[in-house]
């Protein structure tokens, strides 16, 4: 294996999608002129014999920026035969042993490594397998195999052999390998390989880029109980940087909070589990919104005193939205979620720093000293194993939810088939929760038929492969696989079923939030962590115990009991219609606990760092 290649110039991500025109439609994005469409082979064959590699290389990336940037619902038979087209001419070309991959694109198509994956398997060829066999016998192949070579490949390549060759260059494919964390789950050989990847370590790993972020943040869907394997190590990457070894200078003014966000905007998660906490916090405190990632017009700025901006993608080493400040405390809602969130919890910007469930896991290793849970969601005695951060537990689940705006349409049902909403984010749908279903509809008697909605995860072309991927275990009579709604059309969806199951491992608090509003009982089988305890809390609170499950067996049962018994079903609705949500699933009777927990950790952080004590601290 030998390099033809350096490091070039990065392609800046920006996927779109269209919605369907309703509730289980697809979108089909055919377009009377595109780069797929208008994929020209012959001036491509004019461009090889003529030995123009760098012609070459635009014209394929011209129509996979295209495929990054518009997703597939549907593809009909023009734009399948395109694409077959496209995949059949480039694959060839790249296996081509004269034909040069240009160092100036060599990080290009390394970036839309998931990409091609993506639209390789959509397309008649499904795999570049056989390619990469071929690569493996050429000279001057390495940036060919780094684009190609994804968690979709059934055919393994030692990863020793890619670091040796070009540390740099390899260190950025192993992260761009990860963004098929968004999709890849559902399918059982894709999840066992980013399994292994995520457990691959190599001291050449070097330095951090654009796509870390997703190893960070996708680690935990490939595999939970190992993700702080790539946390630990993505950490000690950014604070070897002189970025993050770089001192800040702080004065920190009494009750002065910064807070470090990328997510706060109205109906994203992170904002509907942490607005009525900070709304609190601003009461008493000078809030101050440092706004990480690309500017928005949406930001909701009304309790932050001043807004500023960290964006890493324009300049990395521009730190003045928080050197020098002034802040007596950081506090961060969604570490993992954005590249700058990642680099600042790995820098001292304030004596005090702290995070809570806005991306519920640690960091595993960031400078951040606590992390606010809840009681009732957290196992106490598992804090040192959770946690890399001193747990500081106030009553409930630390998280205050934002109702959405939405009336209720009632939509009539038939008895059958029985229809469940997954409400999964195409990340959290994995195969072994997939085999369960499976089980269960193997079970039961009733005709049943699963609802996915994977969401915003689908893009970069993922839709098509998950769709196959849930469909080749459930079949495709029982699956709706929903594309990347709009809120009210997804409002509506969700309403058009008798129940819904949680994910697993990794459940969701704000879908639960959603479904329980929207008066439909959920099945869960909870953990021992707050992602998959948080909706067992929120069904305890509205006396819908049956409906928590400990073990695989009894969520089998109780899945199947909600199905083939109907009375049983109709009694757990009923009891959900008349839940007063206002106590229960909408309350904010916990919101002042996380103020008075703020405020012990600013007035007491001197004298706990000396305990240096990592038990849990409780506050009433």
């Amino acid at each position: 294996m030998s390099t033809d290649s350096g490091v070039g110039q990065g392609v800046a991500i920006s996927p779109q999608a269209a919605a369907g025109s309703g509730p289980g439609a697809t979108a089909n994005l055919s377009v009377p002129s595109s780069p797929l469409l208008n994929f020209d082979a012959n001036t491509l064959q004019q461009h090889y014999r003529a030995g123009e590699h760098e012609m070459m290389a635009a014209q394929f990336l011209a129509v996979l920026t295209h495929l990054r940037d518009v997703t597939y619902y549907h593809t009909d038979e023009v734009n399948y035969a395109a694409l077959n087209n496209f995949v059949k001419h480039f694959l060839y070309y790249m296996t081509q042993e004269d034909f040069i991959l240009p160092e100036k694109y060599a990080v290009a198509f390394i970036d839309l490594n998931s990409v091609i994956g993506n639209i390789v398997a959509i397309s008649a060829f499904r795999t570049t397998d056989p390619f990469i066999e071929v690569l493996l016998k050429q000279q001057r192949n390495y940036t060919k195999l780094l684009a190609l070579y994804s968690g979709r490949n059934r055919v393994k390549i030692d990863r020793r052999l890619l670091f040796a060759t070009s540390p740099q260059l390899a260190t950025q494919w192993y992260f761009c390998f990860l963004e098929m964390y968004r999709t890849g789950p559902s399918d059982p050989e894709t999840l066992e390989h980013l399994r292994e990847h995520i457990t691959f370590e190599d001291d050449r790993l070097i330095g951090i880029n654009s796509f870390t972020h997703h190893a960070y943040f996708g680690a935990t869907y490939i595999d939970n109980e190992k993700d702080y394997l790539v946390k630990q190590r993505i950490n000690r990457l950014f604070q070897a940087t002189p970025l993050c070894s770089r001192p800040i200078k702080n004065t920190p003014k009494p009750k002065k909070i910064g807070v470090l966000s990328s997510m706060w905007f109205r109906r994203q998660s992170v904002y509907r589990s942490q607005h009525p906490f900070l709304q609190e916090l601003a009461k008493n405190h000078e809030l101050v919104l440092v706004h990480l990632g690309r500017p928005r017009d949406d930001l909701d700025t009304e309790i932050f005193s001043e807004v500023r901006y960290y964006n890493a993608s324009q300049k990395a080493d521009d730190i003045s939205a928080v050197d020098p400040n002034d802040f007596a405390m950081a506090y961060f809602p969604d570490i993992g979620m954005s590249i700058e969130s990642i680099i600042l919890a790995n820098m001292r910007i304030a004596p005090i720093q702290v995070s809570n469930y806005g991306h519920p896991v640690s960091t595993f290793g960031a400078k951040i000293d606590y992390w606010i849970g809840g009681r009732d969601t957290e196992a106490a005695d598992r804090a040192r194993e959770h946690y890399s951060e001193r747990l500081v537990l106030i009553p409930g689940c630390a998280q205050a939810p934002v109702p959405l705006e939405y009336r209720l349409e009632y939509p009539r049902l038939d008895d059958k088939p029985v229809i469940i909403n997954c409400t999964w984010s195409g990340q959290k749908i994995n195969s072994d929760h997939l085999q369960r279903l499976k089980t269960i509809s193997e079970r039961v008697k009733t005709p049943v038929k699963f609802h996915f909605f994977p969401g915003g995860a689908v893009l970069g072309n993922g839709y098509i492969p998950l769709k196959r991927a849930i469909e080749k275990i459930l079949g495709t009579e029982q699956t709706v696989v929903m594309p990347n709604f709009e809120f009210q059309q997804y409002m509506q969806a969700l309403e058009r079923a008798h129940f819904a199951i949680d994910a697993h491992p990794f459940g969701g608090y704000n879908t639960a939030v959603d479904l329980l509003t929207l008066r439909l009982p959920v099945v869960t089988m909870a953990g021992n962590r707050f992602y998959n305890l948080s909706t067992a809390y929120l069904l305890n609170k509205v006396g819908l115990d049956e409906l928590i499950t400990r073990n695989e067996e009894d969520f089998l049962n109780v899945c199947c009991r909600m199905i083939d018994e109907a009375d049983f079903r109709d009694r757990m609705r009923r009891r959900m219609k008349i839940a007063d949500l206002e106590s229960t699933v909408l309350s904010l009777e916990n919101v002042p606990a996380f103020a008075r927990a703020i405020d012990h950790l600013l007035e007491n952080h001197e004298s706990l760092t000396k305990e240096g004590s990592r038990e849990p601290i409780v506050v009433e």
